[in-house]
């Protein structure tokens, strides 16, 4: 349950109803490796993105900002930005695309450095969370979800929060599993005979609760799982494609490459040239896929 500040007179005065409806347009969590960048790009729409883990130098519109774990930063439109990683360790951060329904709000912070039981990034998960549902009423949830925090975060006050995320329990020790097993290095697959050992179940009920909850065998979850995170790197950062390949556990660049073809219908290169100029990120087959991967080291949820 969230909690709220103690000044109650703030809280009457703060009301979501301050910031104007909005629509998401990409959304996720992402780990980068030590030394990676992103940019030099300009933003087509407002993004706001956090971060969970090392450290992050931003450079919006000539500033330079030093955000550690915590930090929270509003882009606009038309803002011309890099950030780069941390050079020593895993950097993980989170970010929500959206525009506004109408005129947005002139007075949100570029940046706000919050507290470790803060509200803002908490509500910002939730809304991650719910757009992996990939069903309407968990959109509209979401972006409800992402006006709270932007309301708190134009403030700046904040409390503390806490949730859940209703995973399936074979699901979640599944994947925990993996976050464990790959930790910080390359996610290369383990045998489903492992994978379901380290869930403490057969291969067979593994199995069984992939298909009933996700529509797919474990041997396809992690190749979408491995996929999912390659297509976040080539977008967000600037790593070379036989990079991303080997940081996602493919034997090589030319499998990653005939994977993204198969499920995706284009090269990593083409694939990253057209998310570049603007189109979408192609959705995973695997509906909801990044609601199942946990919150620790894997890469994205």
């Amino acid at each position: 349950m969230l909690g709220f500040p103690e000044n109650l007179s703030v809280c009457h005065m703060m009301t979501v109803s301050d910031i104007p409806p909005l629509q998401i347009n990409d959304f996720g969590l992402a780990n980068y490796p030590p030394g990676s960048a992103l940019g030099r790009r300009k933003l087509r729409d407002h993004e706001i993105l956090w971060i969970e883990r090392g450290d992050c130098r931003w450079e919006p519109d000539g500033e330079r900002h030093h955000c550690p774990p915590g930090t929270v930063m509003l882009c606009t439109p038309g803002m011309i930005d890099t950030c780069v990683w941390d050079p020593r360790s895993i950097t993980r951060h989170g970010f929500v695309h959206f525009e506004f329904q109408g005129p947005g709000p002139d007075d949100l912070p570029r940046l706000r450095r919050c507290p470790r039981d803060d509200v803002v990034r908490p509500l910002l998960r939730h809304a991650v969370w719910l757009c992996g549902q990939g069903d309407d009423a968990s959109l509209g949830l979401a972006a409800e979800a992402v006006r709270q925090a932007l309301t708190w975060y134009r403030s700046g006050h904040v409390a503390s929060g806490t949730g859940s995320d209703g995973r399936n329990p074979v699901l979640s020790r599944a994947m925990e599993s993996l976050a464990r097993r790959w930790g910080d290095g390359p996610k290369t697959p383990p045998s489903i005979a492992q994978w379901a050992e380290d869930a403490g179940v057969s291969r067979g009920h593994l199995a069984r609760v992939c298909q009933r909850e996700l529509g797919v065998t474990p041997q396809a979850l992690l190749r979408y799982v491995r996929l999912d995170h390659g297509l976040m790197l080539l977008l967000r950062s600037n790593l070379k494609v036989q990079e991303v390949s080997e940081l996602c556990g493919f034997a090589n660049s030319f499998h990653f490459s005939r994977c993204c073809r198969e499920v995706y219908g284009s090269s990593p290169r083409t694939l990253r040239a057209r998310m570049r100029a603007g189109e979408p990120i192609p959705l995973s087959p695997l509906h909801g896929l990044r609601r199942v991967i946990p919150d620790g080291d894997a890469s994205i949820e």
